[in-house]
């Protein structure tokens, strides 16, 4: 889609001296035309995601009460997209090694351990880390022990915590970022954390979850009776934004 600005309408007036030495203001953009292509779907897709899942405040309440909640709002939004209703959100999920969100239980809500160590137990497996080579089909149980064994490294002074941040880098950053980790709940395209050079411990992640498990159950926390959709932001955020469209100046 192009638009140019010599059909719009309702123009600025021209000035009142009529010297050909003072250019109207509107002159500069005269000639100039905007074009608006659609973001890739993918990227607005994790840009969406991202924004869904970080919470509003420290230890607030969820937005979404299940995963099944979570994707039925990310396909909501993908219909804003141009190419959204040929998307796979259960294909694209399983790429981010995000297995947890196809999962319903309460335990494997983002940010959580249990889901956590699903997540870094299927990536394991699928890199080659982890094998089990007596199981032909793996289940949740040997995803949930491989991450253990994986995050039983991302300890203080763990010679092998560096491989462990470098290797799950995208899975750290997206669980830190949903259980409103400090540092890294900032939304894309600033809020995109490296993960694999910060020093964030396991122990880090689960004194946050410890935290705000202290103050939900002190009742310091003031939770919103009704699950909104977080409304995205008119901006441009890295081009993903309500209609799924970038425009830039030609």
């Amino acid at each position: 889609m192009v638009i140019d600005i010599q059909e719009i309408k309702n123009q600025l007036h021209s000035p009142l001296t009529t010297s050909t030495d003072v250019k109207r203001p509107s002159e500069p953009f005269r000639n100039t035309a905007f074009e608006c292509r659609p973001v890739p779907v993918s990227t607005y897709f994790d840009n969406v995601l991202a924004e869904l899942i970080t919470p509003q405040s420290d230890c607030a309440a969820r937005q979404y009460a299940s995963n099944a909640e979570l994707r039925d709002a990310l396909r909501e939004m993908l219909t804003l997209h141009p190419q959204g209703r040929e998307f796979s959100l259960k294909s694209h999920i399983e790429s981010l090694s995000l297995p947890s969100l196809l999962h319903d239980e309460p335990d494997y809500l983002p940010g959580t351990l249990a889901a956590l160590s699903l997540d870094i137990g299927a990536h394991a497996v699928k890199i080659g880390r982890i094998r089990f080579p007596e199981f032909e089909i793996l289940g949740e149980a040997e995803f949930l022990f491989a991450g253990e064994s994986e995050l039983a490294f991302l300890h203080e002074n763990n010679l092998h915590a560096p491989r462990i941040r470098e290797d799950h880098a995208s899975i750290l950053a997206f669980h830190y970022r949903a259980a409103g980790m400090k540092g890294h709940t900032t939304l894309p395209p600033a809020g995109y954390v490296n993960a694999a050079q910060d020093e964030t411990h396991l122990s880090d992640f689960t004194a946050q979850l410890a935290r705000c498990r202290h103050r939900d159950n002190s009742g310091r926390v003031e939770r919103d009776s009704k699950i909104l959709m977080p409304r995205l932001s008119g901006a441009n955020r890295n081009g993903a934004n309500r209609r799924g469209t970038s425009c830039t100046l030609l």
